[in-house]
């Protein structure tokens, strides 16, 4: 049974860096060169290219919301923590769990609705590229099943380090 929540788990991992890393590599490249090739239209040529444009928009939208994900399981995002820093351990980790149970518990009273909203906008297609829009935002539920996630993780390792004092490691970035 060990070995099968251990290799069900490295799936996952694979998975999840796939989607997020990759994922994100892909779309923050596109943004790059659909901008890069608007300036050449616009500048070089005087022909500025609405498609173009559009990409750009999508690909932006695409890349912030498979980041945010990507930054909550490096535990990077930007936090106002002076006073939190000033706590005890343990007062740290329960305010952490509590937080982060409610933030899952959000997470899961909202997908339905959301997912309900995305899907609606197939009838929906954007200007220019005509591509339904659900294609366009069903990054936003993706966002919240990775977020849920990497938020359930943080609170396992919490309650292992509050209940057992074993503090396990932080995922490292390959880079960092």
């Amino acid at each position: 049974m060990k070995k099968f929540f251990s290799v069900f788990f490295k799936i996952v991992q694979i998975l999840l860096n796939l989607i997020e890393s990759w994922g994100g590599v892909l779309f923050l490249g596109l943004l790059f060169l659909s901008v890069f090739f608007q300036v050449i239209l616009r500048y070089v040529f005087s022909s500025p290219s609405p498609e173009l444009f559009e990409i750009a928009q999508y690909s932006f939208i695409w890349t912030i919301f498979l980041g945010a994900p990507y930054a909550r399981k490096f535990d990077a995002h930007i936090k106002f923590d002076i006073i939190f820093l000033k706590l005890p351990r343990k007062t740290q980790l329960i305010l952490q769990i509590l937080f982060d149970l409610f933030f899952c518990v959000m997470l899961i009273m909202t997908l339905g609705p959301v997912l309900g909203d995305v899907f609606f906008y197939k009838i929906i297609k954007s200007e220019v590229l005509r591509i339904p829009w659900t294609y366009l935002f069903i990054c936003f539920p993706i966002f919240m099943i990775l977020t849920f996630i990497h938020n359930v993780i943080w609170i396992v390792k919490s309650f292992i380090e509050l209940f057992s004092g074993k503090v396990l490691p932080k995922e490292v970035e390959l880079w960092g």
